[in-house]
């Protein structure tokens, strides 16, 4: 145990002797893109229970640090942006970004199916009890609600893509800004979920209904196209599409509040919208930005463990994206600085001394600054050189970006 003391003591002095030759300076910042989301209380971040860590606009802002300008609001729909893109803030905004986030639609198509004469989801606290209470209704309720949708839907579909696609022609012609817009996900589709709701009638007969008018099915005599909204969302000719639809795909119950019978995206579905909307953009992975954010929200929501159950593409997808922007932040704090080099040097010295480190999981990851596969001596000395050369004004750049000059 004595050679073990000596051999992590000598690591701490020499990282601290590298690091007394540095005179602290503040490096300078980049220049940020700016990013303008437009839609609903999903782009707005709501959550029914005050659990949300981050929205995907201030994940995705933060990864490029950007400076984010949301103008979302609750419950807006489609026709109702189309109003707010006649203010003339919202236009000058809209003119002078290098992004605008679109989503929008869930108010025009959930909420004639959740909250009608027949079902009113909002007097439930949980699912097993808006289910309990479909079931006491008899088979004729769900005959009359099938009714009542097939004489609404229609209408509602062909307005939400008329107003649609008048979105994107009004958000193009005050921008040359790259403009995302989502397809609409089904909150209720928990095929794959080893959950009691994915056995439920009831609950499969209204996610039925959803997928039919998101995603359309064949023959259909309904609705005006045969495919649903999502199809005429993924045909706007120019902006770039992210798939949520197929993003939550069968595993709704692990990224939305459904349980709740809130159908907002919980943490881990908004990191898996903001990892596709990164993909998507494919802006340059340099700049201020990081990834602590997303980190904080992968760690505190418990997608580590869940989403490696659920959807690994994902899951692989999130974890590399901290990975490349955030390894040697080991605090996730937004800075490379000595404590980082002090975490990674107690987990070496915990190794060492064969036992576990109180820094695990993604953390323990992002210390290993150079990508060997295990945190040595030699990550907390390049994570110090680092802190020392920026602080003293020698390299103004981020972390990856002094990895990379390497």
């Amino acid at each position: 145990m004595k050679n073990k003391t000596k051999k992590i003591t000598a690591a701490f002095l020499a990282a601290m002797t590298l690091l007394a030759s540095s005179a602290p300076m503040n490096a300078s910042a980049d220049g940020a893109v700016k990013i303008v989301a437009l839609g609903d209380s999903i782009t707005n971040g709501y959550s029914m229970d005050g659990s949300l860590i981050a929205s995907y606009p201030q994940i995705v802002s933060e990864y490029y640090g950007a400076e984010l300008v949301n103008f979302a609001s609750n419950e807006l729909t489609s026709e109702g942006l189309l109003a707010q893109l006649s203010d003339g803030t919202v236009q000058s905004e809209i003119a002078d970004a290098d992004v605008v986030l679109i989503t929008i639609g869930g108010n025009d198509i959930l909420y004639p199916v959740l909250n009608n004469e027949f079902i009113d989801a909002t007097k439930y606290n949980t699912m097993a009890e808006l289910i309990t209470a479909m079931k006491g209704q008899g088979d004729m309720f769900i005959f009359q609600m099938q009714l009542y949708l097939n004489s609404v839907m229609p209408e509602v579909i062909k307005s939400f893509n008329a107003n649609v696609q008048e979105i994107e022609n009004r958000v193009h012609s005050m921008t040359d800004a790259q403009v995302v817009v989502q397809t609409i996900y089904n909150p209720m589709s928990l095929s794959a979920d080893d959950t009691p709701l994915a056995n439920s009638g009831s609950m499969t007969a209204l996610s039925a209904n959803v997928h039919s008018y998101l995603e359309g099915k064949p023959d259909n005599t309904l609705y005006p196209e045969d495919g649903g909204v999502n199809d005429f969302i993924r045909g706007l000719g120019m902006s770039s599409i992210v798939d949520t639809f197929n993003l939550f795909a069968d595993h709704s119950y692990f990224y939305t509040h459904i349980n709740n019978v809130d159908v907002h995206p919980n943490s881990k579905g908004h990191l898996a919208m903001a990892a596709s909307v990164i993909d998507v953009l494919g802006l340059p992975e340099t700049g201020a930005g990081n990834s602590s954010l997303m980190r904080r929200a992968y760690k505190d929501s418990g997608a580590e463990t869940t989403l490696a159950g659920v959807n690994t593409a994902i899951n692989d997808s999130v974890v590399g994206k901290i990975l490349k922007k955030g390894v040697g932040d080991v605090d996730a704090d937004g800075d490379v600085t000595i404590s980082d080099a002090t975490a990674a040097l107690k987990i070496y010295a915990y190794d060492l001394a064969s036992l576990e480190a109180p820094i695990t999981g993604i953390d323990a990851l992002t210390a290993d600054a150079d990508s060997s596969g295990s945190v040595e001596i030699s990550d907390a000395t390049l994570i110090l050189k680092y802190y020392a050369e920026s602080t003293a004004g020698l390299f103004s750049g981020t972390f990856s970006e002094y990895i990379a000059s390497k």
